[in-house]
């Protein structure tokens, strides 16, 4: 995991274990989508960089705020932006 539960729920401003499993699901979607975006296993990358935990943890915030209405095709294009320097181009 690039982000913990631990960092996810400080970024959220949680502090009890009520959705623990809720926001690990979210974790993992999150990374899911940036793992699509940047079109590359985390393993790839010799580093990682600053922005791909910072996009994980805006997809965790944006998936959890907006459960009920979550427009994804915003949220792509919002990682998709913070991802842009460290994806793969595919000819």
């Amino acid at each position: 995991m690039i982000a913990t539960l631990e960092e996810a729920k400080l970024f959220l401003r949680i502090d009890n274990s009520d959705e623990d499993t809720l926001i690990t699901d979210l974790i993992n979607a999150s990374e899911n989508l940036c793992k699509d975006i940047i079109r590359q296993e985390f393993s790839e990358l010799e580093k990682i960089p600053e922005t791909l935990k910072t996009a994980v943890l805006y997809g965790v915030t944006y998936l959890y705020e907006n459960r009920e209405k979550a427009d994804h095709k915003e949220l792509t294009k919002t990682l998709s932006y913070l991802l842009f320097g460290i994806r793969k181009e595919i000819f």
